[in-house]
């Protein structure tokens, strides 16, 4: 039980959940003990597990922050480029050597994004959360120069889910509200990234299908636990599928997932359908078709 209290907000913004949803829609009741500042269930909740990859577009233009060289403006596109190849290490290590690296919130927030998408990479437990936490210690200082850039706010949730995942379960829970308020930013300081929606789609679901028992050791650490609800995530996911038609063939498979939820067969087919059949392009493709194939065998 505890095992599995501990994995699950991982797996709301990795890959889904263990099983189908099922039931009904559920809200999380109050109980006894601190409020966290906000926290990373979202990004546990399955999200982080696939990429978040190939939706940079939108950040790279949204809100640019002054260049005061030529190399600054050269190292970015050849940054996001490496991060598009999915090589992540090399695309922060590019931008390490930029003189005013601290003090320019662009290349602060691709730095934290890349440590956080490389360490997905590394197996060994010591060496992943260093990486980890060197990330977020990269985000920290931009959301100190801006916290009005969305994706400042988006890479501090991830971030601040992955380090918290480190320190332990509890500190993981206790993070619960300061990751979904750092989501919610995002899509307030930009509406139009789908990448946005479609995590905060991931952390309603996963709050909404939380089991019984993992219910009940969130209310015995929260004294207001965050809520969440299927047609709240059906309604980030439908979103963020509107700004940008099959922008993440992995929206396809919440779509599904959430439609299965409720009661919705024919829909979570059609959603399903699309992201089994969906060309691959990376490993994230490759596992979302997995999953949307053996969620298809269930209908």
């Amino acid at each position: 039980m505890v095992r599995r209290a501990a994995t699950f907000i991982r797996r709301i913004i990795q890959f889904g959940l263990r099983s189908p949803p099922s039931g009904q829609t559920r809200a999380l009741q109050t109980l006894n003990r601190t409020k966290p500042s906000w926290s990373p269930v979202l990004l546990a909740f399955s999200i982080f597990g696939y990429s978040l990859g190939k939706t940079n577009t939108q950040e790279d233009k949204k809100k640019p922050t002054k260049m005061s060289t030529t190399t600054s403006e050269e190292l970015i596109p050849q940054s996001d480029q490496l991060f598009d190849e999915n090589k992540y290490k090399e695309a922060y290590e590019v931008l390490l050597s930029y003189p005013d690296r601290d003090t320019n919130v662009e290349v602060l927030w691709r730095i934290s994004r890349g440590h956080y998408k490389a360490s997905k990479e590394i197996d060994n437990k010591t060496e992943k959360a260093t990486v980890i936490r060197k990330g977020f210690e990269f985000i920290q200082r931009a959301l100190e120069l801006d916290d009005t850039h969305y994706a400042v706010h988006k890479w501090y949730a991830v971030l601040l889910d992955a380090k918290s995942e480190q320190d332990g379960m509890w500190e993981r829970v206790n993070q619960l509200h300061n990751v979904k308020h750092h989501m919610v930013r995002a899509t307030e300081c930009n509406p139009e990234d789908p990448t946005s929606w479609w995590i905060l789609g991931c952390f309603e679901f996963g709050i909404a299908d939380m089991s019984w028992y993992v219910l009940k050791l969130v209310q015995k650490i929260l004294k207001e636990p965050p809520t969440g609800t299927y047609e709240k995530a059906l309604e980030c996911f439908l979103t963020a599928e509107n700004l940008q038609p099959m922008f993440y063939n992995t929206n396809h498979l919440w779509l599904g997932k959430v439609y299965i939820a409720l009661k919705d067969t024919e829909k979570a087919k059609h959603h399903l359908n699309i992201a089994a059949t969906a060309s691959i392009k990376n490993y994230d493709d490759k596992k979302c078709q997995e999953e949307a194939q053996q969620l298809l065998k269930k209908l």
